[in-house]
């Protein structure tokens, strides 16, 4: 029920925003891959919940020996600003690593593609995520965090930043945050990530754009908007079909 709850409330909000402020007006409500991405939203919370607590449970068992008690309390003390600040940079870093991965490393790309194949972009694009990548993601960059020792509250608060700054930046709107586009990604930032334009390919990786500008993958045209999204290769358009999609035997 909660996530019933929770889908409405982002579809009132969300969509709303995007009805006030469309990037794109001709596309329509319930766009293209629509029913798809709402699948996602649902059977996704319940495949990654599970296999991310299996795997971490798994870790900590195996590798608790590892965890250094006097750098968790020397992390802990730190002002809870700045905690939050230290983990979202590492937390980001990882990320990006592993996002840069997924692009370069074909067998990565199978279950990442997923994600690219949308050829619209609204906040519910942002569910299109296979949940083995989903998993990976969530304990590479975890682990890190849990075992410098932030405290449940920097978890918390970065647990509900990295849930909404994604929603918000595959939304079909036009906010633009001249300032922050160099600090957190906004929309013009990230919809030139999904961009099939072949100039902005393997571009902004990261939700911190620092780092996209450190690596050199940084893209953000000024006056114009991405003309296309999604992917050259043909994906399958059901949720269970895109699930099996990464397995099956690639047509030479």
């Amino acid at each position: 029920m909660k996530f019933v709850i929770a889908f409405l409330v982002l579809w009132l909000l969300f969509g709303t925003l995007e009805w006030l402020y469309p990037l794109r007006k001709e596309q329509k409500r319930f766009r293209q891959g629509w029913l798809t991405d709402v699948a996602h939203f649902f059977f996704n919370h319940i495949l990654v919940n599970l296999g991310t607590y299996l795997v971490a449970a798994f870790l900590y068992i195996f590798f608790r020996g590892t965890i250094s008690p006097s750098l968790q309390i020397a992390v802990r003390s730190q002002p809870a600003l700045l905690q939050f600040v230290e983990a979202f940079f590492i937390a980001q870093l990882t990320f990006y690593t592993l996002h840069r991965l997924a692009h370069t490393v074909p067998w990565l790309w199978r279950f990442h593609v997923i994600h690219h194949s949308s050829a619209e972009l609204d906040w519910l694009a942002s569910a299109r995520l296979h949940p083995i990548e989903m998993i990976v993601v969530n304990i590479a960059v975890g682990v890190p965090l849990f075992l410098l020792g932030f405290t449940k509250e920097t978890f918390g608060v970065y647990l509900v930043f990295s849930a909404i700054l994604p929603i918000l930046n595959h939304s079909n709107t036009t906010f633009e945050f001249p300032i922050l586009n160099r600090i957190i990604a906004t929309p013009n930032f990230h919809h030139w990530h999904h961009s099939n334009d072949l100039e902005a390919r393997n571009k902004n990786f990261s939700g911190f754009p620092i780092i996209d500008l450190m690596f050199g993958t940084y893209y953000l045209p000024k006056t114009r908007s991405p003309e296309t999204y999604g992917v050259d290769e043909t994906i399958p358009p059901t949720y269970w079909q895109q699930l099996i999609y990464p397995f099956q035997t690639q047509k030479q």
